[in-house]
C-alpha cells in the first residue's frame, strides 16, 4: 500500500510557477540558521505557503517535517530570505513529487517500535532543543513528530531524555490503539530507540544524580514503564537512528539513505 499527494504538489508547483525552476535534492541545507526579521513583509505570502507545506509535511512526506517546522518558528518574523528557504522545500517536494510512503507486509518484524533523537540547543535564538521522534508498526511508519521543547535544557542528556519521555508518551498510546481497536497484544517489551547512553542509563536505571534532580517529575515515569516491562530501551549508533533527520538538515547521503529507510520510495 501506497499513500502520496502528488497531484497536490504539482498543483502548488504550478501556482508557484516552479516548471522550469532549479530544483533541489533535500528540503534544507545542513546547519542553516535564520535570525527573525526586524519586521514583516506583508507583501510576502509566507504563512499561506507554510501551511501548504505542513499539509504535506504531516500526511505522507516526513522527510519535510523538520524543515517545515523550523521556518514555521518564524511566522510572526519573516522577510525574503525566509520565504527563499520555504520555496526550496517546495522545489525539493517537485522533484521528489513521485515519491510514495510506502507499506509493506512484514508480519516478522516488530509489532511496534519507536526512533527518538533530539538535537541540543538548536535554536539559535532561544537555545531550546528540538525533538524528533518516528513510530513504527511491523517496521512500517504510522507516526511522525517533530517540534521545539518547552523549556532550555542544560544539557544533551536532559534534551535526549525530555524527547524520550514524549516519545514513550505517544508509544503507549498506540500500544493502547492496537489493544482496544485492533485486538493486537504485545508479547514483549517495545523497543524504544536511542543513541544517547547517559540518557539510556537515567530511562532504565534511575541514576537521578544530583546534577538530573532538577528534570521534572513526569519524565521519569520512562524508568517506572521500563521496571514493569511494558518498554525497553535499545542503544542505536546515531548514524542509524532514522529519527535523526527530525531533528536537523542533514547531508545530501545521509538524508537520502533515512529518506529510503523510512520508505519514501
Amino acid at each position: 500500500m501506497t499513500l502520496s499527494q502528488t497531484q497536490y504538489i504539482e498543483s502548488l508547483a504550478a501556482k508557484y510557477n516552479l516548471e522550469n525552476a532549479k530544483l533541489y535534492d533535500t528540503p534544507m541545507e545542513p546547519n542553516l540558521k535564520l535570525d527573525q526579521a526586524s519586521e514583516i513583509d506583508e507583501r510576502i505570502k509566507y504563512r499561506n505557503l507554510i501551511g501548504k507545506l505542513l499539509y504535506i509535511s504531516t500526511g505522507t512526506r516526513p522527510d519535510i517535517s523538520y524543515s517545515v517546522n523550523y521556518l514555521s518558528r518564524y511566522q510572526s518574523c519573516y522577510d525574503q530570505t525566509h520565504y527563499k528557504y520555504a520555496m526550496r522545500i517546495l522545489k525539493y517536494l517537485y522533484k521528489t513529487k513521485d515519491i510514495k510512503l510506502t507499506y509493506c507486509d512484514d508480519i516478522k518484524g516488530d509489532v511496534l517500535d519507536c526512533m527518538v533523537d533530539s538535537d541540543y540547543a538548536g535554536g539559535n535564538i532561544d537555545r531550546k532543543s528540538t525533538t524528533g521522534f518516528i513510530i513504527r508498526v511491523y517496521g512500517n511508519v504510522i507516526f511522525w513528530k517533530t517540534h521545539k521543547q518547552n523549556t532550555v535544557t542544560k544539557c544533551s542528556t536532559f534534551a535526549e531524555y525530555t524527547a524520550m519521555s514524549e516519545a514513550v508518551t505517544e508509544t503507549l498510546f498506540i500500544k493502547n490503539l492496537l489493544s482496544e481497536t485492533f485486538d493486537v497484544e504485545l508479547e514483549k517489551p517495545i523497543n524504544i530507540y536511542e543513541d544517547n547512553s547517559s540518557a539510556i542509563a537515567i530511562a532504565k536505571f534511575g541514576n537521578f544524580t544530583k546534577n538530573s534532580k532538577h528534570i521534572e517529575v513526569q519524565y521519569h515515569f520512562i524508568n517506572e514503564n521500563y521496571e514493569n516491562g511494558i518498554i525497553d530501551i535499545v542503544k542505536v549508533d546515531s548514524n542509524l537512528n532514522l529519527a535523526d533527520m527530525l531533528t536537523k538538515g542533514l547531508e545530501k547521503t545521509k538524508f537520502l539513505r533515512n529518506r529510503n529507510a523510512l520508505g519514501l520510495i
